[in-house]
This record gives C-alpha cells, structure tokens and sequence, in this order.
C-alpha cells in the first residue's frame, strides 16, 4: 500500500520538476534577450556620445587653428613695428652723432 502512495507522489514530483525547469529555461532566455537588448541600446548610446565628442573636439581645434592664425599675424605686425622703430631710433643716433 505504501508503494502505491509513494508513486503517484513520485511522478507529480518529477512533473512540477520538470514544468519548473522549462519555466527557468524560458525566464533565462527573456533574460538573455533583455541583456542583448540593452547591451545594444548602450553601444548606440556610446557610439552617440563619441560622435558628439569628435564633433566637438574637431570644433575646437578648428577655433584654436583660427585664433593661432590671428596671433601669428598680430605678432609679425607688432615685430614689424619694432624693427621700424628699431631703425628710425639707429638712423636718428646716427644724425646726432654726425
């Protein structure tokens, strides 16, 4: 008698046994596929971000180039003009000194 008890338990046992494991593998699967979804989602989110980044960066060296180009040229300016009164000063010593 105890052996007919023990078997019906037995096999609804291995039944919600077996219903759980599917039930584990379908939960790991949506898992996954969450997990792929959002590791996606990140790299565009990254990819974005560098764009930006380079943009901005390519921007700035664009702005530095131009503000470089500026002072180089107010510098010659400003030599030239030294060199100017440079000599204007040596030709003026040297008619005070004839």
């Amino acid at each position: 008698m105890r052996t007919w008890i023990v078997l019906p338990i037995t096999i609804v046992a291995l039944g919600l046994a077996g219903c759980t494991n599917q039930d584990t593998d379908s939960a790991a699967r949506q898992a996954g596929r969450n997990t792929r979804e959002a590791a996606d989602d990140l790299k565009r989110d990254t990819e974005s971000a560098a764009r930006k980044a380079g943009k901005a960066a390519h921007e700035i060296a664009t702005e530095t180039e131009e503000a470089a180009k500026k002072a180089g040229q107010t510098i010659k300016r400003t030599a030239r003009e030294a060199r100017e009164g440079w000599k204007e000063a040596e030709r003026e010593d040297k008619a005070k000194g004839k």
